[in-house]
């Protein structure tokens, strides 16, 4: 790559769907990072569940391939992008996830597995949809089935590089949903899914979405990636961007993170 530090997790319009319709394209995002003089690595959001029931889903129907062939449009003019996905993990679509990896892990440049719903309709990582599952679940059962999908994902193989592991405390922590006392939100269960990724030798991100949410770290925290550190993980840095303004203003963060990798 031209650059020595990567960002590794951009979202772009009209492939993530949690963008907004006037949000940053490739070439919005290129613009920038050749400025900046960083490398990026587009990671738009790849759910099996939704491109096979959704005909509204920009992969529906093979679109991959005009996702890919977008992106190498790019790549003959510049030489410090990277093609990725952001595939989501599905307990029981593992069989279809890894003949997924098969057919495109080669045409990808990154791919990193990650956790955003187990239950269909409930994501974690959206306010509304965090409270509608508190509704039907009680939070201590939700914590622990994170932990135990996130388990299952990792040592499934199927991804070598995990993003964002304890995502789950996006929303709940002390400055939103508080944790039930029954709750076990220490460090040792995020050290422990960490762990499990140096055992299966799968990279781990450092992703620094939370810094914007009233949480106000990264995930995981500064504190855990220094203990996995020291027993042999290995990191890639994410922004996590969904809009021109945040990643513009992310970029030193993240030179900053690789920095504080280096120290450590």
């Amino acid at each position: 790559m031209k650059f020595s530090l990567t960002d590794f997790h951009l979202h772009t319009r009209g492939w993530s769907s949690d963008v907004a319709e006037d949000g940053p394209s490739f070439e919005d995002y290129i613009l920038i990072a050749e400025e900046q003089q960083i490398n990026i690595c587009f990671l738009d959001h790849y759910e099996l569940y939704y491109v096979e029931n959704d005909k509204t889903n920009p992969f529906y129907n093979s679109g991959i391939d005009d996702y890919l062939e977008e992106i190498d449009t790019f790549k003959e003019t510049y030489d410090f992008i990277l093609s990725g996905l952001e595939v989501e993990y599905y307990e029981d679509k593992e069989i279809q996830l890894m003949e997924f990896m098969d057919d495109y892990k080669k045409e990808l440049d990154f791919i990193g597995g990650s956790i955003h719903e187990w239950i269909i309709g409930y994501p974690i990582t959206t306010k509304n949809g965090l409270s509608r599952f508190l509704e039907k679940i009680p939070m201590k059962q939700i914590i622990d089935d994170y932990f135990k999908v996130s388990t299952k994902m990792i040592n499934s193989q199927i991804f070598k590089n995990i993003c964002h592991i304890d995502t789950i405390f996006r929303y709940i922590n002390n400055n939103e949903f508080e944790p039930t006392e029954d709750s076990d939100v220490s460090d040792d269960r995020v050290i422990d899914l960490g762990r499990l990724c140096i055992k299966n030798k799968l990279k781990i991100e450092i992703n620094l979405s939370g810094l914007k949410f009233p949480i106000k770290r990264t995930f995981p925290s500064k504190n855990v990636v220094k203990q996995l550190k020291s027993e042999g993980a290995s990191f890639f840095v994410g922004s996590d961007s969904h809009s021109l303004d945040y990643f513009e203003n992310q970029i030193s963060k993240v030179i900053e993170t690789y920095l504080f990798l280096n120290t450590i």
